[in-house]
């Protein structure tokens, strides 16, 4: 039986027990400090949208889950402030945005097929690939769609439970989006990123070739046509949590360290993908106790968009430039859906164009 993805809410009951904790006779109430945040009811009702007049920044999973409209899908927000929720884009399953806003591919529920809606015009043209049983999403490991850098195609990568309810990825396939040409590649360990010239994906194994390491890296870049353009073998260490630059010859990934306190965040270290030396390492200019938690891509070869983590676990996205160490907020605003369920860190938010 397939495990349904579910996304915690707080409710009355969660705040009941924390209001009824022991307190001794004659002693105060505990109180409990959180960062503020925008109150839910000052958030813009999101509208029935299948077309936006401007780019879509950004798009969320609703914390409401009654069942219906904007509660039941992905909500999108663009450039211009338009607030709507997206009719068949299921709020349990993944979605995706092109960079520059103007497309969302999900998985369509009533047919379990994957679809692409251009958001301009409205007009939702189907893929000739289906997800048979839905898929497991991200939470549970599933690898969600992803456009490439120019729109025209699309990451998908179809998932299932195995006997022992693990999830299990298939092979990774490209479409092409306006032909509905399908092409699969070789199995692998992890999709990498879009770069100009493909998808890289990356497979790791164990070396003996490598000096102080025990794994080697393999990452290949195939064409949308599925065929393999540049090969290169990096160290093991930055098989995970790496993203691949559009030109393809830099690899971004965060340093981190154990330190006697927890981890410490040493910055960004930028590789050299044909010789896998070090570039150089860029120290963000991070707000006060915040800390960069992920790399979600590059914008351009000279910043990376990334998805931060404050004092209190709140989350923010930024743009980081790569020169300066800069870091511009997005003004990604989930004040209203953070105060209305458990684990603020694990909000869903797909970010769409950056561009000001």
């Amino acid at each position: 039986m397939r495990r349904l993805p579910w996304r915690p809410a707080l409710g009355a009951a969660a705040l009941a027990v924390a209001a009824a904790w022991a307190i001794g006779p004659g002693e105060r109430p505990i109180r409990f400090l959180r960062p503020s945040s925008s109150p839910a009811a000052s958030a813009p009702v999101p509208q029935k949208l299948a077309k936006y007049a401007s780019p879509v920044r950004y798009a969320y999973v609703p914390a409401c889950q009654d069942g219906s409209g904007p509660c039941a899908n992905w909500n999108l927000v663009t450039a211009s402030g338009e607030h709507g929720w997206l009719p068949g884009a299921d709020a349990a399953g993944s979605l995706a945005l092109s960079q520059d806003g103007t497309r969302a591919a999900f998985l369509r529920g009533k047919d379990e097929r994957y679809v692409v809606t251009d958001l301009r015009t409205g007009k939702t043209k189907p893929l000739p690939v289906r997800q048979k049983g839905g898929s497991v999403t991200e939470i549970f490991g599933a690898q969600p769609p992803r456009f490439s850098l120019d729109g025209r195609h699309l990451l998908i990568q179809l998932d299932r439970l195995d006997e022992n309810d693990d999830v299990v990825l298939e092979n990774p396939m490209v479409v092409d989006i306006e032909r509905g040409a399908v092409h699969r590649l070789p199995r692998v360990d992890r999709v990498v990123g879009w770069t100009n010239a493909g998808l890289a994906v990356m497979t790791r194994k164990p070396t003996d070739d490598l000096p102080g390491h025990a794994t080697s890296a393999t990452f290949t870049v195939y064409s949308p046509q599925g065929k393999a353009v540049r090969t290169y073998t990096l160290p093991g260490n930055l098989a995970d949590g790496t993203v691949t630059s559009p030109s393809g010859r830099t690899l971004a990934s965060l340093v981190r360290e154990i330190a006697p306190d927890g981890i410490a965040d040493l910055g960004v270290a930028l590789t050299d993908t044909s010789s896998g030396k070090p570039v150089r390492a860029v120290a963000p200019r991070t707000p006060t106790g915040w800390r960069i938690r992920e790399i979600l891509r590059w914008d351009g070869e000279g910043a990376l968009v990334v998805k931060s983590r404050g004092p209190y676990n709140e989350i923010a996205h930024h743009v980081l430039d790569l020169g300066t160490g800069g870091m511009r907020p997005l003004g990604i605003d989930m004040g209203h859906v953070a105060d209305l369920i458990l684990q603020p860190a694990d909000l869903g938010v797909v970010v769409g164009s950056v561009r000001q």
